[in-house]
């Protein structure tokens, strides 16, 4: 089984979701259908089946359970967690110091703490101050889409209804200067739509083609929703993703109270203690749709952008926890040591390498970022154009046992003739006809 994906982090609740924390010494002497079983089940299940109670499940589950000897089956339900080589959580495919700027925002640009609670939304002067500190994050993006997640749509519709003047479900409490700040900035606001699938891919479709005719634009989403998974903002599309608040699911949602209760009952009376604790599990999946929104940002080896964090929760307070604080260590891994602090104060600020001076602060650093990122990118790409025409050229000189196809773009296995032939310029059309195996570049 091999499982790839960022949000997948951190591995060991993954683990003992998925049962792969098993036993690593085999029972006593058993029959094969209470060994299998006996490794599936939680302890008290174990102890009860090792005294002869076996449960009562049908023979045709026991037979299906049963393939193989009782040693091979020890061997896959004991040894079930790989520890050699160890399981791999891999890096970020670009420079992350030079290609990235992660920031955590924990105050509004007036001092005041930011911390974005259902508690916080009833202030009538709330909204229009979150309103402001985005418009002012957004403004020191020079260029490209702007992503903007929101915990819920009830929250991004309140917001809308403050800040949008023709919005709808107009409200009392409206900050019709925070639309004109984003409008002013990048030309146009983008609403996701709750409704059909057409819908949506229009708004899809306007954001991108807004992208490319001025160059700017704002999308304004939900975590979980169609915009933060399975899209693909490559490039200008996204230069900057700002997750707002910390995107909880619904405390009162039947599944996840099951599921809690779940877990809380695991631990306490099956001494399953590799599952997390129901509370710890449910500011975990906050953390897991803040990396699906993350990860909307940077697509490819070439591309950069800056994605903020914008509550208190988010901070680092400069306490030490090996190096990374504890609201960044569920976080993916290339997330964890990147994200630095917005100090409002000028010579001081908690965790590593603040940015300082408040907004003002920010702004300076982002036009820093966004003047030396582009060249990183575009060195990234020489390198690439470079490293295909020397493939290129040694396919040509037939010095290889792979051949590089022009038309694909792939490298092709031949024989000694066909690279001969294919050097000279000749049987190309040959090769193209065959069927081969590719390697994609």
């Amino acid at each position: 089984m091999i499982l790839a994906s960022g949000s997948l982090a951190p591995l060991p609740s993954l683990c003992a979701e998925l049962n792969l924390f098993g036993k690593e010494t085999s029972l006593p002497s058993l029959t094969s259908s209470q060994t299998c079983l006996s490794q599936l089940s939680s302890p008290p299940i174990q102890s009860s089946i090792a005294g002869g109670k076996l449960p009562d499940i049908s023979q045709s589950v026991l037979d299906s359970l049963v393939k193989s000897t009782d040693g091979v089956i020890e061997k896959l339900y004991t040894n079930r967690l790989q520890t050699t080589p160890k399981s791999l959580e891999a890096n970020h495919v670009v420079n992350l110091s030079k290609q990235l700027l992660a920031v955590a925002i924990g105050h509004f640009p007036d001092g005041e703490k930011m911390t974005i609670s259902y508690s916080n939304y009833k202030n009538p002067s709330f909204c229009p101050k979150l309103g402001h500190a985005i418009a002012s994050v957004i403004e020191g993006v020079p260029r490209g889409g702007c992503l903007v997640f929101f915990p819920s749509y009830s929250f991004l519709q309140k917001c809308v209804s403050c800040w949008n003047p023709n919005g709808y479900n107009q409200s009392q409490d409206t900050a019709p200067d925070v639309w004109n700040h984003l409008t002013r900035s990048k030309g146009k606001v983008i609403v996701e739509p709750t409704g059909s699938q057409e819908e949506f891919e229009v708004a899809r479709d306007d954001f991108q083609a807004t992208i490319q005719e001025s160059g700017s634009c704002i999308l304004l989403a939900v975590f979980r929703g169609k915009m933060s998974e399975g899209i693909s903002f490559n490039d200008a599309y996204a230069r900057a993703v700002l997750c707002i608040g910390m995107p909880y699911p619904n405390y009162k949602d039947r599944g996840v109270k099951a599921k809690q209760s779940y877990n809380d009952e695991q631990r306490k009376l099956r001494n399953n203690t590799c599952l997390l604790p129901g509370r710890e599990y449910y500011a975990q999946q906050a953390h897991r749709a803040i990396a699906q929104a993350l990860g909307r940002c940077i697509r490819h080896g070439a591309d950069y952008g800056t994605v903020i964090l914008m509550d208190s929760r988010n901070c680092d307070d400069g306490s030490p926890n090996q190096g990374i604080c504890l609201a960044h260590q569920k976080l993916p891994k290339w997330m964890r040591g990147s994200v630095r602090t917005l100090s409002m104060h000028s010579r001081q600020g908690p965790g590593k390498q603040p940015i300082l001076n408040g907004y003002a602060g920010l702004k300076r650093e982002m036009r820093s970022f966004f003047a030396t990122a582009p060249i990183t990118s575009q060195a990234v790409f020489d390198k690439w154009k470079t490293d295909l025409e020397k493939a290129r050229q040694r396919s040509k000189a037939g010095d290889s046992s792979m051949v590089f196809r022009r038309d694909t773009g792939n490298w092709t296995t031949t024989s000694s003739s066909s690279r001969t032939q294919s050097s000279n310029g000749e049987g190309e059309k040959d090769e193209k006809e065959r069927p081969h195996n590719s390697i994609q570049t």
